[in-house]
């Protein structure tokens, strides 16, 4: 089986990668745009004939887009890209923020794949925190940052229970899309004190080291590909 809200987030985020609409989409596929945005919507499920003509139209491979993936394997090709320790220990030293993390994040877990920790949060790479307790899973479904330089005076997330729960009072986290323009997981930091995040220098950094850990996972090869059509069994 596949998560229908799983698939339809990796269309639309895999769409906006290759910047085609809507309007194309439905074109191609034949149908109208109302009932392709019912696709992305998660509204419409998706057959196995569906599924790889989309996945033929915006060049992904279809287990990419139903995440078949082995968490794994994904943390284990994170920790095989020698530049992550640096780039976390970079994002640590220029942002003062004490814990940054590259997350491998799915509609149901996330889990820790390479981490600096300098104030004893307690994750290493393998950990996994409950989704549902995270702001990635926000993240994985709008494929949008989120940055909070202070958390009591941030209208969206003063009353969020994610930073009471965990004890942050400033966050960062940038979506992680693969070479296809799927959702791989997030590049994220946090600390108990508030910090200057929200200015062009930091989101630039942040969104650059991001696209350099989707570049080097594409060449690690992270995920085996396998060609459009070669899921023999779907649902």
């Amino acid at each position: 089986m596949y998560d229908i809200n799983t698939v339809a987030a990796n269309i639309r985020m895999a769409r906006l990668f290759r910047n085609y609409s809507q309007d194309y989409l439905a074109y191609k596929l034949k149908i109208s745009q109302n009932a392709y945005s019912k696709i992305e919507l998660g509204y419409t499920k998706i057959g196995l004939e569906r599924l790889m003509q989309i996945a033929e139209i915006l060049e992904v491979d279809m287990a990419r887009l139903v995440e078949t993936g082995n968490i794994s394997d994904d943390v284990d090709a994170v920790n095989r890209i020698a530049i992550v320790p640096k780039l976390l220990e970079v994002v640590c030293r220029t942002t003062g923020m004490g814990f940054a993390a590259v997350a491998r994040v799915t509609e149901d877990k996330w889990v820790a794949c390479s981490v600096r920790d300098e104030i004893n949060f307690g994750l290493g790479p393998g950990s996994e925190l409950k989704l549902e307790t995270t702001i990635c899973d926000e993240i994985r479904q709008s494929g949008n940052g989120v940055i909070i330089d202070n958390v009591p005076e941030d209208e969206a997330f003063c009353n969020h229970h994610t930073p009471a729960m965990y004890g942050f009072k400033s966050y960062i986290s940038i979506p992680i899309m693969r070479q296809d323009g799927t959702f791989f997981g997030t590049l994220c930091a946090i600390d108990p004190n508030p910090h200057k995040l929200n200015n062009v220098e930091t989101i630039g950094m942040f969104k650059l080291f991001a696209e350099l850990i989707s570049f080097h996972l594409n060449n690690v090869g992270f995920s085996r590909t396998r060609p459009v059509g070669s899921l023999n069994k779907v649902g």
